[in-house]
């Protein structure tokens, strides 16, 4: 549950040690890959640690930053009961 309330804190992105523990508890979890050139990606939380490993020992490309997909987010906050900001786009 605490790694759901930092999550949902850092408004749906995920650190690579989140992101472990995302692939222990809720591995089917979809996250999107934002590389630096390459365009978004969707990725399982028990995949995305390997698929960026593979991208980035390629120096095909680098990881910009992980988060979960904005539906995702908003059932996610729905589900915990988390109040929804109708005037903000993000939420």
């Amino acid at each position: 549950m605490k790694l759901l309330k930092e999550i949902i804190e850092q408004w749906g992105f995920v650190t690579a040690e989140q992101c472990t523990e995302l692939a222990k508890y809720f591995p089917k979890t979809e996250l999107i890959i934002q590389w630096g050139g390459k365009p978004r990606e969707a990725c399982r939380a028990m995949y995305v640690a390997g698929r960026i490993k593979v991208v980035e020992d390629s120096g095909e490309d680098y990881v910009r930053q992980v988060f979960i997909k904005s539906e995702s987010f908003r059932k996610l906050k729905s589900v915990l009961g988390v109040e929804l900001d109708s005037g903000n786009p993000m939420l």
